[in-house]
This record gives C-alpha cells, structure tokens and sequence, in this order.
C-alpha cells in the first residue's frame, strides 16, 4: 500500500478524543453555550471554535463522528497523527472567520461536517501529491467527486436548505469552505513534506 509516511500501521484511537467530546458537549446539552452566534462573537470568541464541536441533535453528533472515524481510517496511511490533529484543530477556525467575513446572514451554526470536508480534501490533496502515474487516477477521482459533491450541494445564494431528517437550516456553504480550507491545507502539508525530504537528502557539511 502506497503511505505519506514512513510509520508502521498504528492504533485509530486519536480520533476518538474529539468523538468523546463531542458526544459529551451532546450528552450535557451545552450546544446554546457554545454554539457559533455571530452577534456574539466579540464577547465569546470561543464560539468560532466550539460551534463545530456542538450538533443539532444526537443523531446529527452521531453522523459526524462515524464519519469523522471513517476519515482517520481513510487516510491513516496519508494523513500522520499531527497532521490530522492540525487540520481538525485549524479548520473550524478557519470556517468560522469565513463565515464572519463572507455571510453575514448566518446568525448560528453548529457542527463538523465543515471540518470534516477540510479533512477530506486535506487528505486527498496530499494523497494526490505523494502518488505517481496510474497511481495518481485514484487520489484524482477521489478528490473530482468530493468537488462535484459539494458544487452540487450549494445553493448558491443567501439561502439554507432546511432538511426534515435534522429539523432545522443546513449550511452547505459551511462544506465549501472547508473543501477550500482542506484544499490548502493539503498543498501546504504536501509542501512541507517536500522540504524535509530535501533537507534530509542534502549531504551534512564537512
């Protein structure tokens, strides 16, 4: 199997500290107080982070962290520990000043899918950038029909679709600015990754 790293196969646990936390923030019901709320942002800047972390409902926090364990299965081979770590830590941060910034409209938000688009896409791109010939047709695909899917899913204005099966507003922006958070993400891990392989090919100077 073609891997990012040169880390023998290890134990998928590292994902489940954030899975826990979710379910726990889910279990103590403290969504309202930590949920993304634009108009109160100056006096709680916590909520840019905490916002991705807190659901709708059970089965809405439910959804998230299978699918959250799916990607760190995904990608185990691709994606190092810290590497996910970074994006998962990075994304939400980045989202929600994106949606400070690019949709005023949207007064509160809560959940992960976002991040979990920025995991996605981090994942592939650096995939992608790791693999050479044939091999570079599957990172390829993956990553055209993550972007159909997300393109597919934008209403393309200030709408948000409302979903029966959650009971409330979705944000399909939310997915978009991930899938670009999780675009240069990837680039810049893939860039790194360079440098260091260069790095260490150098000869030491006598």
């Amino acid at each position: 199997m073609e891997s990012g790293t040169n880390a023998p196969p290890r134990v998928l646990t590292g994902m489940l500290v954030p899975v826990f936390v979710v379910l726990l923030l889910q279990f103590l019901g403290l969504p309202d107080e930590l949920e993304y709320q634009r108009p109160r942002l100056a006096s709680e800047p916590w909520r840019l982070f905490t916002g991705h972390f807190v659901h709708i409902s059970w089965l809405h926090a439910v959804l998230n962290c299978v699918a959250l364990l799916l990607l760190e299965r995904l990608f185990e081979a691709r994606l190092s520990r810290g590497e996910q770590w970074t994006v998962l830590a990075v994304a939400p941060l980045a989202i929600s000043l994106a949606f400070w910034i690019a949709l005023p409209e949207l007064s509160w938000y809560r959940g992960l899918s976002g991040a979990l688009h920025a995991f996605y896409f981090a994942g592939c791109g650096v995939w992608l950038a790791g693999a050479a010939g044939r091999a570079r047709w599957l990172p390829i695909a993956a990553l055209a029909g993550g972007a159909v899917k997300v393109l597919l899913e934008q209403p393309w204005d200030a709408s948000f679709p409302f979903r029966g099966w959650l009971g409330a507003a979705v944000v399909p922006q939310a997915h978009l600015i991930g899938a670009l958070v999780g675009t240069a993400a990837g680039l810049l891990l893939s860039a790194r990754r360079k440098r260091k392989q260069a790095d260490q090919a150098q000869p030491p100077e006598s």
